[in-house]
């Protein structure tokens, strides 16, 4: 077996923030998930999807209206400070590559929704219960492995198969 780049790592969530900047089908999927823990969450978007907007509405997460900017430090401070992860979710190659860029430079864990060489981190995909949470991923090969490995273990653990 070969050894591999990237090692499996929960942390602790309370109290985090994580920006997502993006408000189509991927931020959402990823925002789904990340309601799950207790992250304080922020989406920046021109625009959301209607469960998006519902999350927002029912006070699960923030919304701010607008793009993103590559601006100085001090005036993109107010959605960039305090921030413990980004999730780059456009649908702009450009702009997730430049948002990627800014993260990295300021020590912010970055998710790169279309590219895997511009994150730190690679999104898991997710399964919990009230007993366990189990987050998977694969080598960047096959999507499809992992969502069908993903459900298979959400089916057991949902069932207590174990």
């Amino acid at each position: 077996m070969a050894a591999h780049d990237h090692f499996p790592m929960f942390i602790k969530t309370e109290g985090r923030r994580v920006l997502v900047i993006g408000g189509g089908s991927v931020a959402e999927r990823r925002i789904k998930t990340l309601t799950e823990f207790n992250f304080d969450i922020t989406v920046l978007s021109d625009m959301i999807t209607d469960e998006i907007k519902k999350l927002h509405e029912c006070g699960r997460i923030e919304y701010i209206p607008g793009t993103f900017e590559p601006l100085k430090p001090e005036e993109d401070a107010a959605y960039l400070s305090d921030v413990y992860m980004v999730l780059a979710c456009t649908n702009y190659r450009a702009v997730n590559a430049k948002i990627g860029e800014v993260c990295r430079q300021r020590g912010i864990h970055v998710n790169v929704c279309d590219s895997r060489e511009e994150s730190t981190f690679w999104f898991p995909a997710v399964a919990t219960n009230d007993e366990l949470v189990m987050g998977l991923t694969g080598n960047g090969n096959s999507h499809s492995t992992v969502r069908k490995a993903a459900a298979k273990l959400r089916s057991i653990i949902k069932e207590r198969q174990y």
